[in-house]
């Protein structure tokens, strides 16, 4: 089997594992439910203060609500991983002829295809709220490269941790600490002409940050491509480190 057939056979294996149980795809979107429900609710009259970006709270976070949802579902897919880890599967895909290169990018493709399905049920709830895009599908389809960008870093982290570690408690300890901090240190739910100093210096190394300020415009104004630039190479560079850190910590895997 050459790379190509052994990525697809990972990828098609994990989503057909997927299928058999889609309800889970369903419960993770409970949290961003209810900081959609929560947060506009909140957060509502900050749109009445002079100088607020947005008329309606709502339009403002919907792009932070979609690049919070892309960070916690992908911080968190290790646990695939670690259930084959656990059951041996891993054990036996490695003797196989099977690439052991491919085994990781066909899990990590499988998890990008899972997170672009949430994130389009969260265009449509949003939009159902009254929210829409103010480029229309060329901006849906920016969104979901930094959506994928920003995903596929976290969820080769993930991958990268459980395979250190092979511990459920590590990936949840680690995951809170980082994505919780990352979220509030971000424009996620407020500008950053509202928050503190220090805050607005944090941003500016937070990967979270950029992929909402390249996400935000694309619903409120329009085309902002020095934002969107900026965020495709800062999460470019984030992506790539992520992947490479997977790969290197699944060639261990076993020595």
């Amino acid at each position: 089997m050459d790379f190509a057939s052994d990525v697809w056979f990972t990828f098609a294996r994990r989503f057909r594992i997927g299928l058999r149980e889609p309800v889970w795809i369903f419960f993770s979107l409970a949290q961003p439910l209810i900081w959609l429900l929560l947060f506009t609710q909140l957060f509502k009259n900050l749109a009445l203060m002079p100088g607020f970006p947005t008329s309606e709270y709502l339009l403002f976070f919907a792009p932070g609500l979609i690049v919070m949802m892309a960070v916690f579902s992908s911080a968190y897919t290790g646990f695939d991983m670690l259930q084959d880890i656990q059951f041996g599967v891993v054990d036996k895909m490695l003797i196989t002829p099977a690439n052991r290169y491919a085994m990781i990018i066909g899990n990590i493709l499988n998890a990008l295809a899972s997170l672009t399905i949430q994130i389009l049920i969260i265009f449509v709830m949003v939009y159902l709220m009254g929210v829409s895009v103010a480029t229309g599908a060329g901006g849906i389809v920016l969104t979901l490269v930094i959506v994928w960008l920003i995903g596929l870093a976290f969820c080769s982290l993930s991958y990268a941790l459980i395979i250190a570690t092979r511990s459920q408690t590590a990936l949840v300890v680690i995951a809170n600490l980082l994505s919780l901090p990352l979220m509030f240190l971000s424009s996620a739910m407020m500008p950053a002409e509202l928050v503190p100093d220090w805050v607005q210096t944090a941003m500016m190394f937070n990967p979270v940050n950029y992929s909402v300020e390249a996400v935000r415009p694309l619903f409120v104004s329009g085309y902002d491509w020095s934002s969107y630039g900026m965020g495709l190479l800062v999460l470019g560079i984030f992506a790539a480190v992520g992947v490479v850190t997977a790969v290197l910590a699944f060639r261990n895997f076993g020595k």
